[in-house]
């Protein structure tokens, strides 16, 4: 392959709404658009990792980048191997520019190939993806089979009147899941999923901060309904952690905090193997990162409805149009590479 170019064009996505979550208010959506020019195709990805949720943070991945550059000035032929190599060295503490650089080679390597990336990534990939609505982003008009709702910040009684107050607005086969966002001690989260066993929960995430194993896999035993983990899954060691703990019943797994797509692939594979259940989801981000989750879920074969519905949230998105969400449900483009209709 013949190395041209590696660009990042930095955005700024507004929320319609400020979005309120357990580490802050955000106004803005921040990160960059990252182009890769091999040949004559250009690959795309997206770097932006959130405050207080990543452990990175925008400008050092921009350091990243100008090594990456450096150590690619006056490069000609280079193979996919090297450039995946070159690629994980610089990002080796910033996984969400990893995720960003292996999705924009990936992009060109399916587009050489004349594949869609789920195909390339996986023949038996599914076409049909399911998603989650969120409460208050989404209508029950919307149709979607499973809502998220973010409780937890309140009393245990009020979370009981807003659950009930919820429920009532959808059709009686929805189900819900509960974000907690680790707000929660192993008391109150045993008094929390007590109190809510009463409706039709799907799963309770993160109720517990993401170092508590121990206390998580107690709190398994005091519940029927399946606990799911979030900010606990981010990397290899923290999954099988997590497994050795018997401390969750789904992972709920974010590309860009994992980083190399291998590494999702052995976590989604290892949770398989204990009966664990995987959902894949986005940290707000842009058009490009939502549609590089969905290939990944595609190519996993993930049946459970992932978080990936939060394309409504800004004012403007970036300039790349994923898939319609009819019902709950997407169907993946046979375009080749990423698959963006006007790329």
């Amino acid at each position: 392959m013949k190395f041209i170019n590696l660009e990042s064009h930095p955005y700024e996505l507004k929320f319609k709404v400020p979005l309120q979550t357990a580490k802050g208010c955000y106004e803005y959506r921040r990160g960059a658009i990252i182009k890769l020019f091999i040949n004559d195709m250009i690959g795309l990805g997206e770097v932006a990792p959130l405050e207080g949720f990543h452990k990175e943070e925008l400008f050092e991945c921009y350091y990243s980048l100008e090594a990456i550059n450096q150590t690619l000035q006056n490069t000609t032929e280079i193979t996919g191997e090297e450039l995946f190599h070159i690629f994980k060295l610089h990002s080796d503490r910033a996984p969400s520019l990893l995720f960003a650089l292996e999705t924009a080679l990936f992009d060109i390597l399916s587009q050489q190939s004349k594949l869609s990336l789920n195909h390339y990534l996986n023949p038996q990939s599914i076409n049909e993806i399911h998603l989650n609505g969120l409460h208050t982003v989404h209508q029950p008009s919307d149709n979607f089979k499973v809502v998220k709702v973010k409780l937890g910040y309140n009393n245990i009684y009020d979370d009981i009147e807003k659950m009930s107050e919820i429920s009532s607005l959808y059709k009686q086969d929805v189900k819900f899941r509960i974000d907690v966002n680790e707000q929660l001690d192993l008391p109150r989260a045993i008094r929390f999923c007590k109190s809510m066993e009463q409706f039709n929960i799907e799963y309770i995430e993160q109720p517990l901060p993401k170092n508590e194993l121990e206390d998580l896999s107690e709190l398994r035993m005091h519940t029927e309904i399946p606990i799911a983990l979030d900010e606990s899954v981010f990397d290899l060691q923290s999954v099988n952690k997590i497994i050795e703990m018997q401390a969750a019943d789904i992972f709920v797994i974010k590309p860009m905090v994992v980083g190399g797509y291998a590494e999702i692939k052995t976590i989604i594979n290892l949770a398989k193997e204990n009966d664990i259940k995987c959902i894949i989801t986005n940290m707000l981000d842009g058009a490009i990162n939502r549609m590089a989750c969905m290939h990944i879920a595609s190519a996993n074969q993930i049946i459970e409805a992932c978080g990936l519905s939060a394309d409504n949230l800004f004012t403007s998105d970036l300039s790349y149009v994923t898939p319609e969400i009819i019902n709950g449900l997407i169907l993946m483009p046979k375009l080749n590479g990423l698959g963006f209709s006007n790329d």
